[in-house]
């Protein structure tokens, strides 16, 4: 008996010293309208030991980049696919462990309601990559959203944001 209470002691020990989730990118707003111009606001806080040192995120089908927000200590490269179309971008810098960074983008929606999907990857110094998946591709990707959390084995999954 003394043996369960003293194992139950050490499971919520541990609980907290495990810390929180790694990799809660998310994108607001979280509802836009179909073919709107809108301000996306990407928040990326570094919830792991080690500093992140990049951002990478993959635009979904049918949404039309327009505009990065500048961001001081960041430097932004747009991400094109093999026939030069703007699918992403990519930002390196430095985020400290227990900060958090705010990258806005200006975009034009999809012409059709759905649901849309953004893929993102968190770099971090010592080498871990936390991903949500694979970009998007095929006709279904532009309907799911972004609300994504993941953990460093990669199986965070979008969340459903409908325009």
């Amino acid at each position: 008996m003394m043996g369960s209470k003293r194992m139950r002691s050490l499971l919520i020990l541990a609980t907290f010293i495990a810390g929180p989730a790694i990799g809660h990118v998310t994108i607001s707003p979280q509802q836009s309208t179909v073919g709107a111009r809108e301000k996306y606001v990407v928040r990326l806080p570094d919830e792991k030991e080690a500093e992140t040192v990049a951002l990478e995120l993959h635009f979904p089908l049918g949404l039309k980049f327009s505009a990065l927000e500048q961001k001081v200590g960041w430097k932004a490269e747009i991400l094109r696919d093999s026939s030069g179309a703007i699918r992403g971008v990519r930002w390196t810098g430095k985020l400290e462990p227990m900060e958090f960074a705010e990258f806005g983008l200006l975009a034009t929606n999809p012409a059709s309601e759905g649901e849309i999907v953004w893929n993102a990857t968190q770099v971090f110094a010592d080498g871990t990559r936390v991903s949500n998946g694979a970009a998007p591709s095929g006709p279904k990707a532009r309907r799911r959203a972004f609300a994504w959390s993941g953990e460093e084995t990669g199986d965070g999954v979008p969340s459903a944001l409908a325009i």
